[in-house]
């Protein structure tokens, strides 16, 4: 169980997130020190911390969903919802981040204040996510609060102090003097007795004359061993590294010297068990009748913000460095997803689409050549992983797969056996899906122009044959293996007429499939975006399709290889472009 407030704990359980949230947010999923919350753009929570949520006694199930000013956090308050409610539209629109003071609340009820930032977190120069973190402030404000009440309190004590040695014949101002000097130092008492920060009161040569219970607790020296005892000497006689700190250089003794208040944010205080604690403190000097008559000490335990410090500093690391490993993956991907070709009569369209997440590194990949006789071949496959070792797999079997295709006639299911083969003997060691077609003239009619889809599928989705109409016609085959299990596994080619005005549509499974839907639901919806595109010129086509199935970018990669055909008896239509051919195929 971890801290999380007063009086709580945060049971350790695995996090409940709903779809979309990013991976890097996990970082914070454990974190005791401060609240951390992830919302979509349009202000919906995604998930919380530990800390945020069971920490704060909230159900996550409850939580998860809602827009994020109407969770159980603002409920106590109309004003701070609609203050929350204006935050998250201001940053969500590309305004400024927000840091701001500002109330919250426990299931409970209670009423707590956190110091709360919101800011818009992109991928490049796009927004994706609302990252709102806070710390809890209420006990450092009620400490500042009673800390200046006890120096108020001490300031009228010795005011009431020369009052009734100035009245002392009058016996019952006397008494009413002494009833205010009562009531002024029990509320230091009760001032010294409750604040979280620790309080000491110094004299002149900087013995301590009291000390509140939370510097008993946070020191770990009972008040016996403290009272009468040099608090530099006991507690802050060595700096961090170990090395002697001289009472000269202490805030304390600067205090002491100067009789002005000394503020430092980076000091040392060493336990009684010797471990180290950072520390920040205010030393107030006081005075009694003009003269100085030592000092108070108010210090705070750092450790935990700095852990809080060091966590954030480490993802924002983490979240570069994925950055720049996701840029220079894409570069490479993106080196090898060459132009397609543009036969005479054949359009072929092109997408490729990264992963939203910046750890997220796909394999997939797509090519479109001529071989020598003229025939057209098209490839589409996708390496398992999601890191640069299977860019760099994708790569390399890509490459065999070019070479050998267009070096043989053979059909795709030879052409693929060759290549798993000759990735064996070159050791490239990897699992893939793919799908290799030839598109070629169909040989009993060739004055006619007639064409044949000739094709084999290794463990992946099928292609889609779309008419005019609006007709899909899913190239549903016997499974068969993936690459990388067994180079012997049996290939088969699959062929069929290729009408003219019909569109060949090859894709990875990113295109179809999602954490809350499985590939056969998601072709389902493939199939039915299609239904009213047949006829849409083929690149719009491709940009609608991404636009209905991912409108934004999704958990992997999507590539997708489009083919459109024409009559050959007829000039190439002005939409399909120039006729463009390697050389010794023009």
């Amino acid at each position: 169980m971890a801290e999380a407030g007063p009086g709580r704990t945060v049971p350790t359980t695995e996090d409940e997130a709903l779809p979309g949230t990013p991976s890097w947010y996990s970082v914070l999923h454990d974190s005791a020190f401060m609240f951390a919350s992830v919302c979509d753009l349009g202000g919906r929570l995604l998930t919380s911390n530990l800390l945020a949520v069971e920490g704060c006694g909230f159900d996550r199930h409850e939580q998860l969903g809602r827009p994020f000013w109407d969770t159980g956090w603002w409920a106590g308050s109309v004003e701070v919802q609609d203050q929350v409610r204006r935050w998250i539209s201001s940053v969500a629109r590309g305004g400024e981040p927000v840091r701001a003071t500002t109330p919250y609340f426990l299931a409970d009820g209670t009423e707590r204040v956190a110091d709360f930032t919101l800011q818009l977190v992109r991928e490049g120069d796009k927004p994706q996510y609302l990252l709102t973190t806070g710390m809890d402030i209420t006990d450092r404000l009620e400490t500042e609060r009673t800390v200046a009440e006890a120096r108020a309190a001490g300031a009228e004590a010795s005011t009431l102090r020369r009052v009734a040695a100035s009245r002392a014949r009058d016996l019952e101002s006397l008494q009413e003097t002494e009833a205010k000097l009562t009531r002024a130092l029990a509320i230091s008492d009760r001032v010294l007795a409750n604040v979280a920060d620790g309080i000491y009161g110094l004299d002149a040569a900087g013995r301590v004359e009291f000390v509140n219970p939370a510097a008993v607790r946070l020191t770990g020296f009972s008040a016996a061993e403290q009272l009468g005892n040099d608090q530099h000497a006991l507690i802050h006689g060595h700096r961090r590294d170990g090395s002697p700190y001289p009472r000269e250089e202490c805030p304390v003794w600067r205090a002491l010297r100067s009789g002005r208040t000394v503020v430092s944010e980076d000091e040392t205080f060493w336990r009684r068990d010797g471990s180290a604690m950072p520390v920040e403190m205010v030393v107030v000097p006081t005075v009694e009748d003009g003269v100085q008559t030592g000092v108070v000490v108010s210090f705070r335990d750092l450790t935990e913000r700095l852990a809080a410090q060091r966590q954030a500093a480490e993802l924002e690391e983490l979240a570069l460095r994925a950055a720049s490993d996701r840029a220079l993956s894409d570069r490479l991907q993106q080196s090898l997803l060459t132009p397609p070709p543009e036969p005479d009569h054949l359009q072929i369209a092109v997408r490729y689409r990264p992963a939203a997440h910046e750890a997220q590194v796909g394999g997939d990949w797509y090519d479109a050549f001529l071989q020598p006789d003229g025939a057209t071949m098209l490839a589409i496959g996708d390496v398992v992983g999601h890191d640069s070792n299977a860019a760099a797999a994708m790569g390399q079997l890509r490459g065999l797969l070019r070479a050998l295709a267009y070096a043989s006639e053979a059909g795709p299911a030879e052409v693929l056996t060759r290549v798993e083969h000759a990735a064996q003997g070159l050791a490239v060691t990897t699992l893939a899906t793919g799908v290799l077609a030839r598109i070629e003239r169909h040989p009993d009619v060739p004055v006619a122009g007639a064409r044949l889809l000739r094709w084999s599928n290794a463990g992946h989705p099928p292609p889609l044959l779309l008419a005019p109409d609006g007709t899909v016609t899913e190239l549903v085959s016997r499974p068969e293996l993936m690459f990388g299990i067994d180079p012997d596994a049996v290939r088969t080619d699959h062929v069929l007429d290729l009408p003219d005005h019909h569109t060949l549509l090859l894709f990875t499974d990113g295109l179809v499939e999602r954490r809350d839907i499985d590939l056969d639901e998601g072709t389902s919806r493939l199939r039915e975006a299609l239904g009213d595109l047949g006829e849409r010129p083929l690149e719009d086509l491709l940009d609608e399709v991404l636009a209905r199935l991912v409108p934004d970018a999704g958990a992997d990669d999507v590539a997708i290889v489009a083919v459109r055909t024409f009559p050959e008896d007829r000039p190439r239509p002005p939409e399909a472009g120039p006729n463009r051919l390697p050389p010794g195929l023009d």
